[in-house]
């Protein structure tokens, strides 16, 4: 990938989210406090590409895709598609990016609404751009909705006539209504049985082949994340502590955060991986005030006082690999090394 151009570029994102102050905190003179969803999160995604982020529940990674698409306004950073900054986009700019980057959301019980019927909801993109007239856009809600796996004669019934498999099925038709180049998959099967998931994800890999598309998949699930992407990004508590190729991360993931959520993956054997890192202690912090330094420190079996103190910057560990973290800055591999006394809690 070094030798192209991403067509997604971010760059030192964040989102804070600054609560309500009260009379009392006015009296005393606090400050508001500021939630840290996503806190200086940087990644690049290339034409054609999957890039996976995968976190925790509450680490920020829906915050991150929403602020992406300018659904959610960031608080600071650079967020470049196709070297535009989508930023600094005005209102016109802005439509004509909408059209090029779509969503599909993760709960297909609560992204359609029950009083449009199918045909409606996929044709309202561009009825809202103002493409093609009524019966133009019948037809391109045929044709899709036959794309995704449901029938013509389906088009006129509402979304609680279908089942969860085949609501997602109508958000995914919506999403590519506007012929987008990119699409942000938030959770896309997490809401869905087991027997279903497997189908909307082959689906999503046919559409994308077929359609030259490019995907943020975000997942907290490992499996799925594994099946789908081409490459990784791991998250914790607003930060990414780990980007790599899917099989590098799987195989050989250099940050004790990301080999804690490989081993809480269920597997046949326990000694699959050949190595073993016990599940990190304690819970996740607070993002209204998370630890200084790394955030992981709190948790980590191997943190030392610089990780106190200062945040790491990512290193390349392998090619197109890179860790956040102190110990794979001095080369240390977490599983081959003894582990140092565990930090404090803050």
């Amino acid at each position: 990938m070094s030798g192209e151009d991403p067509l997604l570029e971010v760059d030192g994102l964040r989102k804070y989210y600054f609560e309500q102050d009260t009379v009392l905190d006015r009296l005393l003179g606090r400050d508001p406090v500021s939630v840290k969803a996503v806190d200086g999160v940087d990644f690049e995604i290339f034409e054609g590409e999957t890039l996976g982020l995968v976190g925790e529940s509450g680490c920020g990674k829906s915050t991150t895709g929403e602020t992406v698409l300018r659904l959610r306004e960031a608080t600071d950073g650079r967020i470049a598609f196709d070297g535009e900054d989508v930023l600094e986009m005005d209102d016109d700019e802005l439509i004509e990016f909408r059209q090029r980057a779509q969503v599909v959301f993760q709960d297909p019980f609560s992204s359609l609404d029950p009083r449009m019927t199918a045909g409606d909801i996929v044709t309202e993109p561009l009825e809202i751009h103002g493409i093609a007239d009524r019966g133009e856009r019948r037809e391109r809600a045929v044709e899709l909705l036959e794309r995704v796996g449901l029938s013509a004669d389906q088009i006129d019934r509402y979304p609680h006539e279908f089942s969860g498999g085949q609501r997602q099925r109508i958000g995914i038709a919506r999403a590519l209504a506007l012929e987008p180049e990119f699409v942000v998959l938030d959770e896309p099967v997490s809401a869905l049985d087991v027997s279903v998931q497997a189908q909307v994800l082959n689906l999503l890999e046919d559409l994308q082949e077929e359609f030259g598309l490019t995907y943020l998949f975000i997942a907290h699930d490992l499996s799925v994340v594994r099946h789908i992407s081409d490459r990784v990004a791991v998250m914790y508590l607003g930060e990414i502590v780990e980007t790599g190729d899917v099989d590098d991360i799987f195989e050989n993931p250099e940050h004790p955060y990301t080999q804690a959520l490989l081993e809480s993956v269920p597997r046949a054997s326990a000694g699959e991986h050949g190595r073993r890192v016990d599940a990190l202690p304690g819970d996740v912090p607070s993002p209204r005030n998370p630890p200084s330094g790394c955030h992981l420190h709190t948790r980590c079996p191997y943190a030392r006082e610089a990780c106190r103190e200062s945040d790491p910057e990512p290193v390349e560990v392998r090619p197109d690999q890179y860790a956040a973290c102190f110990r794979a800055d001095d080369g240390h591999a977490y599983w081959d090394s003894d582990p140092l006394d565990h930090a404090e809690s803050d």
